[in-house]
């Protein structure tokens, strides 16, 4: 007798299962794909971005090294190429400085076709005439010219020999204990007819350059004026001359000038110094003079 079993057969029992787990897992797959293929966020692509660059930059620097290696290993020692000659505007990559010829023919001049020096009797004249004058000064200027870096002694010796003696000195003032003003000595002119100006020190003797004042109308023009009016001060012949000087500092007075040899400065007593009696200059003095200052050129 033949017995007849309902079961199904053993491969097509175990295909059933089978075929549905593949079909779960292609769906899977699917969705794992589509998230890594979909769009992605800007923050994220930028990453990937500066990570690529940062991967090329790594890679160029292994393929140098490499390569400097194996030149090394080759030729034992890296190129040296000759220097590129790059063009400049000058002959030199630092800044040229012009010339002084170039320089003093580029600065503007003042026009001037008058000069009359203001001479100690016409002290009177010349405040009364411009009484009512507001001034405008210029001292030492960044330019370090001749008249900047000039020391004063020596500037007042080369006025002495262009205009004579000046205008006002210390003497011509009363005297205060201590004087009101400390000023050497100064220069008054008339240039054009009707422009006043004045020339006079700073610091006296232990100073360098001069301080020009002139009517605040002109003050634009001013350093023209100065370089114009002072400009043969550059060629003069220093002249003998004496002045009185007073140091506030050390409170104390001093004889100072050019006695046709060399430059001195000596101290004084305050007793010698007489209220309208300018200085006299010795006729013999010696050059190897203790107060000397500075020898013969200061």
């Amino acid at each position: 007798m033949t017995h007849t079993s309902n079961r199904p057969p053993e491969s097509v029992r175990d295909e059933g299962p089978s075929v549905a787990s593949r079909i779960v897992f292609l769906l899977c797959l699917g969705f794992l794909v589509g998230s890594l293929l979909g769009p992605r966020p800007a923050a994220a692509q930028k990453t990937d971005g500066a990570e690529a660059s940062t991967l090329i930059e790594r890679y160029r620097k292994a393929r140098y090294r490499t390569l400097a290696r194996r030149h090394l290993q080759r030729e034992g020692a890296l190129p040296v190429y000759p220097l590129i000659r790059l063009p400049t505007l000058t002959d030199s990559l630092r800044p040229a400085r012009p010339s002084q010829a170039s320089a003093t023919a580029r600065e503007p001049s003042f026009p001037l076709h008058d000069i009359r020096r203001v001479r100690r009797l016409e002290q009177g004249w010349f405040r009364e005439q411009f009484a009512s004058t507001h001034w405008a000064f210029l001292g030492e200027s960044t330019d370090h010219t001749f008249l900047d870096t000039t020391r004063t002694l020596r500037l007042r010796a080369c006025l002495q020999a262009q205009f004579g003696d000046p205008t006002r000195t210390l003497a011509d003032r009363p005297l205060e204990k201590p004087p009101d003003s400390r000023t050497q000595f100064e220069y008054w002119f008339v240039v054009n007819d009707s422009i006043p100006v004045q020339v006079m020190d700073g610091r006296g003797p232990k100073g360098r350059g001069l301080i020009v004042a002139v009517e605040r109308a002109y003050r634009s023009q001013l350093r023209a004026l100065r370089d114009t009016l002072l400009a043969p001060l550059r060629h003069s012949d220093p002249a003998p001359y004496v002045d009185y000087y007073y140091d506030t500092r050390r409170k104390r007075w001093y004889r100072t000038g050019h006695d046709g040899q060399s430059f001195f400065l000596e101290q004084i007593p305050a007793v010698n110094v007489v209220p309208g009696r300018r200085a006299h200059l010795d006729t013999v003095r010696s050059s190897e003079s203790s107060s000397s200052v500075g020898g013969s050129s200061p």
